[in-house]
């Protein structure tokens, strides 16, 4: 399985609707196995920079495949010459929970990211995303 645009917006189709049930605005970003974007979609009156926190989100877990809230084990990332920061990697690397990577069994495929939402929320809305289109491995 490959990421592509028809599996993107199924993913956002079943993000945007767990949003809503917990009545959250949002932005979901879907990357595909190397970062690069492949579908964004800001739910109208959420917050403008929930895009681009939701596709940093994306990049982090897709790229680092895992969670982006797991790259605070590296080091912190404001802290200049321990572990990641922007001096030494980019400006998407993100340590902010709600950023999962998209597995095909062992494969990553690909990335979600979701802002809008407290933590907890966005990492609800991604997990409810990934159960409701992909198949248990």
């Amino acid at each position: 399985m490959v990421m592509n645009i028809d599996m993107a917006k199924k993913i956002i189709k079943a993000a945007i609707s767990r949003a809503q049930e917990i009545d959250t605005l949002c932005s979901v970003a879907i990357v595909d196995e190397r970062g690069f974007l492949v579908a964004l979609h800001r739910m109208d009156h959420a917050p403008i920079p929930t895009v681009d926190i939701a596709r940093d989100k994306a990049w982090t877990a897709a790229t680092f495949r895992m969670p982006s809230s797991d790259i605070g084990k590296f080091g912190d990332p404001a802290t200049p010459g321990f572990g990641f920061n922007t001096q030494n990697w980019n400006d998407r690397l993100t340590t902010i929970p709600g950023g999962l990577p998209i597995r095909d069994g062992d494969d990553i495929i690909g990335g979600i990211g979701v802002s809008g939402g407290t933590p907890e929320e966005d990492v609800t809305v991604c997990e409810a995303a990934l159960a409701a289109v992909l198949k248990p491995c």
